[in-house]
């Protein structure tokens, strides 16, 4: 928009350059007159029912839009929490496990340690 109106204006520019004073003052008022409408019409838009309403409706939007984030991210984040707790269970579980093996292990080497000796000792005594 910007370069139509900087081209409008170069060539009126020029134009005016190559005619009588009386045709230039003309079309300087001339020029003047589609900037002035050209201003109302961007104001008559602005200004029109259908601008305003397209404006509430993407408020709206952006409204509608927001609030369901929020809610993705909420059960987003529960799933997360809840996925976090299942695992921290799992982990308590195989610690849990691997305890029990190592004091199941423990009690069989003991056992066997304890056999050992009382086996030498029935060696030594005998």
């Amino acid at each position: 928009m910007r370069t139509l109106t900087a081209i409008v204006a170069l060539s009126a520019c020029l134009a005016l350059a190559a005619c009588s004073k009386s045709t230039q003052e003309k079309t300087g008022q001339d020029l003047k007159a589609v900037g002035s409408d050209a201003a109302s019409a961007v104001k008559d838009v602005a200004n029109a029912p259908a601008a305003k309403q397209l404006g509430s409706d993407l408020k709206q939007g952006t409204e509608e839009a927001a609030a369901k984030t929020k809610v993705a991210a909420d059960q987003a984040g529960e799933k997360l929490k809840a996925g976090a707790s299942e695992a921290g269970d799992k982990l308590k579980a195989g610690t849990e496990k691997a305890a029990a093996d190592i004091k199941s292990g423990t009690d069989k080497a003991a056992a066997k340690t304890d056999a050992a000796v009382d086996h030498a000792k029935d060696k030594v005594t005998h």
